[in-house]
């Protein structure tokens, strides 16, 4: 019962009130994991987003990365991700080479990650910056239904380091579902608060994943 409390108060926490929203859209994304050795793997994300009520797919990417495990709980990475935005009526390129750190591990029955990204971005049509990303993802050990669909609860912010400030903020909750070995499936929610100019943009988005190990 006493974990049953804290994931809950975890969810309280992290959840805003999302009535405030200006917009909403989806967010579709694919996870694929490619063993290479005990150490080495590939590491490939892909992404589709909508906004303006599902109706406007906007932005989409897709990279490859190499990672090496460190020991049972950390691993490295290092990738590229090309990234499209249309923020009007023509779509717009982004060249992103990442480096990042990944922790996983387990308190009290709970899955617990962590990833710390430094993102290298390379415009045609702005400046060029860096950005840092942290996201951490606590999954409760209770499983739902026959499903055996585990609820968890996300937060990711996004630092520029050429503006200096937090330009986005990302909060979700949802369940998880494993049907077979080395799939997972996610459907949730989440709550995007986003630095647009001067002012800020927040929307409701519905987040599913497709998450592949082999």
């Amino acid at each position: 019962m006493r974990r049953v409390s804290i994931f809950f108060c975890l969810i309280s926490a992290l959840l805003p009130v999302a009535r405030g929203a200006s917009d909403a859209g989806a967010s579709y994304n694919l996870l694929l994991k490619h063993k290479l050795t005990e150490e080495w793997f590939l590491i490939s994300r892909s992404n589709l987003a909508s906004r303006q009520h599902y109706d406007d797919n906007f932005f989409g990417y897709t990279g490859l990365g190499l990672g090496y495990n460190l020991n049972e709980n950390w691993s490295l990475r290092v990738g590229y991700r090309h990234a499209w935005i249309r923020p009007g009526d023509g779509w717009l390129e982004e060249n992103r080479p990442y480096v990042e750190t990944y922790y996983m591990g387990d308190w009290e029955g709970f899955r617990v990650t962590n990833r710390s990204r430094f993102e290298f971005r390379f415009f045609d049509y702005r400046e060029d910056d860096v950005r840092f990303r942290n996201e951490i993802v606590v999954e409760a050990p209770w499983e739902f239904t026959p499903l055996k669909l585990k609820p968890y609860v996300e937060e990711e912010f996004f630092y520029s380091f050429n503006e200096d400030w937090i330009e986005a903020n990302w909060i979700g909750a949802g369940l998880s579902w494993r049907p077979m070995p080395g799939v997972k499936l996610k459907l949730g929610y989440r709550w995007v608060h986003q630095r647009i100019g001067d002012g800020w943009l927040n929307r409701n988005v519905i987040v599913t994943g497709v998450n592949v190990f082999f």
